[in-house]
């Protein structure tokens, strides 16, 4: 047999090899790919950092070649990266001297007015049980009284989640310091990658290379899109709040524009939570409150989202919602924001072979 054929055969071996072990004892497998996902976290954490922050990085650098045509790419980068990093961390430390210890402020006012919010939302639902032939509002005041005995269990449950985040700050501090190693060697660990895929699938070099630039493209697109997307929205949010005396105006604002991550809908789930809210102090006001969140959605839908993320990422609307359906489905809160982009990259694939569109 010649190279090729005992390399084919050694493959087919293994992979048969590896089929049989996992259908015989998953459990084992499952804890080796848990074990080697949490060794390589930081790996991952500096991955995403660094993908994040590639495109402000390649922007400052294009700056200072254009404008300074004699200093070199190398320490354009240096400096870029530096810029970049001092911006971001400028950023993270206005969030955590300014924004959180008001955050802080406006949850431990919502404590300390809980029980006169809990009994307003009795005294709610008993007068609307009366008119209610349908029995939802009974139905959800039996629930509501029944969270007391929960509330235990899930303050567990909290303090297990957040201890589980406090274990990660050391993954997170140990990726972002290697995410800027990984912009730093892009160019490096292209030439790498590039050369270990040419040598073992050559003849598929071509087509993984145009795919690793839609994904990217695409990715990259979405990603700075969405999250400056979502921070002008919490800003408009609060300054909307603000002007028209709405409560806990900076809780809330903050609220919608972390759901705003999530496309199409994620601004539509904040509003659900933060109305509640609204509504155990003023019913009225949470009232005015959705009329303002729709407004506020009108504006994004036609101004902010087309020109900052584009008018669309190249998909219908109705794959837009299922590729939000399966994420949530099969990876939570992550697979809801990386659904819509993955299922761009899939449909602009399709549409290429099928249809024979570039992409």
């Amino acid at each position: 047999m010649d190279k090729k054929t005992v390399k084919a055969v050694i493959i087919t071996a293994f992979i048969a090899a590896a089929a049989i072990a996992v259908a015989v004892k998953p459990e084992f497998f499952t804890n080796i790919i848990s074990r080697t996902a949490n060794l390589f976290m930081p790996v991952f954490i500096g991955t995403a950092i660094a993908f994040v922050m590639n495109m402000p990085v390649c922007s400052v650098k294009n700056f200072f070649i254009k404008k300074f045509r004699k200093i070199s790419e190398r320490t354009a980068l240096i400096i870029s990266v530096v810029i970049s990093y001092i911006l971001l961390l400028a950023i993270i430390t206005g969030i955590v001297w300014i924004i959180i210890p008001q955050l802080a402020e406006s949850v431990k006012l919502f404590i300390s007015n809980a029980d006169r919010y809990y009994n307003n939302f009795l005294k709610y639902c008993s007068v609307l049980e009366r008119r209610d032939s349908f029995g939802f509002f009974a139905a959800l005041k039996n629930a509501v009284e029944g969270l007391g005995e929960r509330i235990p269990a899930m303050l567990e449950a909290t303090y297990s989640k957040t201890a589980g985040i406090i274990g990660g700050a050391a993954d997170l501090l140990i990726g972002f310091v290697l995410s800027i190693y990984i912009l730093l060697s892009k160019k490096s660990i292209r030439r790498a990658v590039s050369s270990i895929v040419k040598y073992f699938i050559p003849k598929h070099y071509n087509v993984l290379k145009k795919g690793y630039c839609l994904v990217y493209s695409t990715f990259s697109r979405f990603v700075v899109g969405q999250i400056t997307e979502a921070f002008i929205l919490g800003v408009l949010c609060y300054g909307g709040m603000k002007l028209l005396g709405f409560e806990y105006a900076l809780l809330i604002s903050t609220i919608i524009g972390v759901t705003a991550l999530i496309p199409v809908v994620g601004a539509i789930i904040g509003t659900v939570p933060s109305a509640f809210l609204l509504f155990l102090i003023k019913p009225i006001d949470a009232v005015w409150f959705v009329l303002f969140i729709i407004v506020l959605q009108q504006l994004e839908n036609n101004l902010i989202y087309p020109r900052i993320v584009g008018k669309s990422l190249g998909i219908p609307p109705l794959l837009v919602f299922l590729a939000i359906l399966l994420g949530a489905g099969l990876g939570g809160a992550a697979g809801i924001v990386l659904g819509v982009p993955l299922m761009s990259v899939i449909y602009v694939l399709l549409r290429e072979k099928i249809c024979g569109d570039t992409v």
